[in-house]
């Protein structure tokens, strides 16, 4: 009988420490949103892809920022070295494969967007901008994005002083008429798994540990890219 109750008080409290070490694992705290659903406009087939806009350098940092496409409005903070050009180029690399559509990549912009910006067309809106550039480059949509935040993890994958911290959103825009066509926002600080249990989701599917900024933005690239529009291809005449 004593050695019965000795082994219920042992199971008892191994579940209890597999509990506790479980809520203090990495989770994270997720704000994923995505327009689904959406098909091209018929005639959508080359898309520039737009360098991502570095917005803390806009706005600094810790600032309320609003998003000049969509006026979604985003936490500025710490943004790492190169951070837009890594999301640029993992954007660009992430679509390239797709068979409906023909990317135009970032650098060819990089000549055009000077010279729009120059003499009496220096005032054009952002929204202005990535319609001109994408129109000198024959494109019918333009992808752009902006990042608010990419701040790294400070510590390793199984102990942080400081979890990444990722927010960005990007757009995609009709060349012939400005009009937004779809969009994709994230924005998240991993925390740990107790804070919220209802992303125990993620919790597994990163293993459990704190991720890096780098993991966390090609992560949520990939989760956003799932909802990209198709293109609408014109039926086949009878």
């Amino acid at each position: 009988m004593y050695k019965n109750k000795l082994q219920n008080k042992t199971i008892g409290l191994i579940k209890i420490v597999l509990l506790t070490l479980i809520l203090f694992l990495p989770g994270c705290r997720t704000n994923v949103v995505v327009n689904e659903n959406v098909i091209l406009p018929l005639g959508t087939k080359k898309i520039l892809i737009f360098p991502f806009k570095n917005m803390s350098a806009v706005y600094g940092e810790n600032v309320h920022s609003r998003c000049p496409i969509c006026g979604k409005v985003l936490m500025t903070g710490k943004v790492a070295e190169d951070a837009d050009k890594m999301l640029t180029e993992q954007l660009f690399v992430l679509l390239k494969d797709r068979k409906d559509i023909k990317l135009i990549p970032a650098s060819q912009s990089q000549g055009v967007v000077p010279d729009l910006l120059s003499g009496n067309k220096k005032k054009l809106s952002e929204l202005d901008l990535l319609v001109e550039t994408g129109r000198a480059l024959d494109a019918d949509a333009v992808m752009a994005g902006y990042v608010f935040r990419f701040r790294e993890r400070i510590g390793t994958r199984y102990s942080v002083d400081l979890p990444a911290s990722v927010a960005y959103d990007i757009h995609l825009v009709s060349v012939a008429d400005g009009r937004l066509l779809w969009s994709g926002h994230f924005d998240e600080t991993q925390r740990p798994l107790f804070e919220n249990l209802f992303k125990l989701g993620s919790f597994l599917r990163r293993k459990a540990r704190w991720i890096t900024a780098n993991e966390m933005a090609v992560s949520s690239l990939k989760d956003i890219l799932k909802s990209f529009p198709v293109s609408n291809k014109p039926e086949p005449k009878q």
